[in-house]
């Protein structure tokens, strides 16, 4: 069975900027944060990260590329982040 989840979704954030997210359990706070990282991807749309001189997106980047995004620009501490990226692409939300 899928959920609808992170319908119309959109967010932008800057360098430097702080984000909370806060929501009741179950409103997709975890999967929004998964699918920044890249463990999750969306069956549709983007997800843009500028990555030095160039945007990336995350829905298509390879998993080498997807790595080297997360070794120099992102960062996100959990038990399941230190995966490979290759293999939490077959989990589609």
């Amino acid at each position: 069975m899928r959920l609808p989840v992170l319908a119309d979704a959109s967010l932008t954030v800057n360098a430097g900027e702080c984000v909370v997210l806060h929501g009741h359990s179950g409103s997709g706070k975890s999967t929004l944060l998964r699918s920044l990282y890249a463990n999750y991807l969306p069956d549709s749309g983007h997800i843009h990260i500028r990555h030095g001189d160039e945007w990336v997106d995350l829905v298509t980047a390879t998993p080498r590329k997807v790595l080297e995004v997360r070794k120099t620009t992102i960062g996100w501490v959990s038990p399941v982040s230190t995966g490979d990226p290759a293999q939490f692409r077959r989990w589609r939300w």
